[in-house]
């Protein structure tokens, strides 16, 4: 006996509706993973703030609020706040006017956080630092393990030292960037690249007799120096002293209108955390500025400097040690421990 045939009907209506609920599986599928990865975003920042808090640092992310679906991920903090303390009591504090961490979904790994201006940070009772800026952002690649790169940029930052509405010092630049990267090769390391672009201070200008605007650039690399985010950078810099780590300084330049001071050399720590190494290299175009610091001095120095080196530049050596900055047998300045 043989069995009806189906009816085309059937087949109509199976294939009108399939590719919807093809769509929905697919919806629900994805909305799954979107939920998975806001959650785990949330785990990840709940255990940041626990490490945190062992170690004497208090972060605060009001009006925590994970957004962004379907294609990305969105933490949200209001006013954001760390809050680390001494051995007496509260010692610094700073708050932030708005984060927002974006990832994507596509891109586990990645993220990038916009941050909103002012950041206050307070030093001491009477003294607090307020950095406010048109856009700061800052891109980060890696996971739980450590990161592979690290980058923050900021457009017109401006500082100001002091409380009220009167502070006491106040300095601004065009740009300010920092990029921080895992460097390849036998021995991983640290690659690190650091730049301040027009920077203006009023004393130093007045000091200097000079108005030209300020740039400083700085290019470093530290065999065996992995920063770890579960660790303290404390922690990372004391296993590398201990291994007698050194970096190498490829570039520390600093230029103002037409002088130039180019460096390089190798830097490491002391016993007492204390940067030791030295710098060499050689300065330009500095007689304008020098000659105006030693005639308030009562020497003069006008074109010595300039017929120094010949067309080369004057030459320079920076020493670091024993807690001193030298140039030749000149100290130049007291070197505190970095940690």
């Amino acid at each position: 006996m043989s069995m009806p045939a189906p009816s085309p009907s059937r087949f109509s209506r199976l294939g009108l509706y399939l590719p919807f609920g093809i769509l929905a599986l697919f919806v629900a599928l994805w909305s799954g993973i979107w939920a998975f990865g806001a959650n785990r975003v949330g785990e990840v920042m709940d255990g940041f703030i626990a490490r945190e808090a062992m170690r004497g640092r208090d972060w605060v992310c009001p009006e925590r609020s994970i957004t962004g679906y379907p294609f990305r991920l969105q933490l949200n903090c209001a006013k954001p706040q760390v809050i680390e303390k001494g051995p007496n009591g509260l010692t610094r504090a700073a708050t932030l006017g708005g984060l927002t961490i974006h990832g994507r979904i596509t891109s586990p790994g990645h993220y990038i956080a916009l941050l909103e201006a002012p950041l206050t940070m307070r030093i001491d009772p009477e003294r607090e630092v307020t950095l406010n800026w048109q856009t700061a952002r800052a891109s980060f690649r890696g996971g739980a393990a450590g990161f592979s790169e690290l980058s923050v940029e900021v457009i017109q930052p401006v500082a100001m030292v002091g409380k009220g509405d009167t502070p006491d010092e106040r300095v601004s630049a065009k740009d300010f960037s920092v990029h921080l990267r895992r460097s390849p090769g036998d021995k991983p390391g640290s690659d690190f690249v650091f730049r301040l672009g027009d920077v203006t201070h009023p004393f130093i200008d007045r000091f200097v007799g000079s108005p030209e605007p300020m740039t400083l650039e700085l290019q470093a690399t530290a065999p065996g120096l992995l920063l770890d985010p579960t660790r303290r950078i404390e922690e990372s810099l004391e296993a590398w002293r201990l291994a007698r780590g050194q970096a190498r300084v490829v570039l520390a330049k600093a230029t103002k209108g037409q002088a130039l001071v180019d460096l390089s050399g190798v830097l490491g720590l002391d016993a007492e955390r204390r940067l030791e190494g030295n710098l060499q290299g050689r300065a330009r175009g500095i007689d304008q500025m020098v000659s105006g610091v030693t005639r308030r001095m009562g020497i003069q120095l006008s074109g010595l400097l300039g017929r120094l080196g010949g067309g080369q530049g004057m030459p320079i050596a920076l020493v670091f040690e024993n807690g001193r900055m030298r140039f030749g047998p000149f100290p130049l300045a007291q070197l505190d421990p970095l940690y």
